[in-house]
């Protein structure tokens, strides 16, 4: 008889460590990705208005991370601008590093507003 109350608290401290456990992992640590996104979505749009300084900034968009290979890897992202009237998107190449974070290329291109 306690062999069976043994197994039953054994699998029961056993089932409460696995939902703690994943209760820790979907709340308590820092998704990489997200900080990720953020910085590089910060050097998209400061890249947006260096190149284009007088222009209104309307609204922009995170559209995928791409591995290229090993060593770099690239967030696209579409920023919707407004210059004297005239509506366009700008889409960024944030190219990096992802296992050192460094920064290695920043691409723009113009585009339609319908690119958005």
């Amino acid at each position: 008889m306690k062999s069976i109350s043994l197994s039953k608290i054994f699998f029961t401290f056993i089932a409460f460590v696995i939902i703690l456990s994943a209760g820790m992992k979907a709340y308590g640590e820092h998704n990489d990705v997200d900080i990720e996104y953020k910085k590089w979505s910060r050097i998209a749009i400061s890249s947006v208005q260096e190149k284009y300084p007088d222009t209104e900034l309307i609204d922009y968009k995170y559209v995928k991370r791409e591995e290229v290979n090993e060593q770099e890897a690239k967030d696209i992202f579409h920023v919707k601008a407004n210059k004297k009237g005239r509506v366009f998107v700008v889409m960024i190449d944030v190219v990096f590093n992802p296992k050192t974070g460094k920064l290695i290329t920043v691409k723009m291109v113009e585009g339609n507003e319908r690119d958005f």
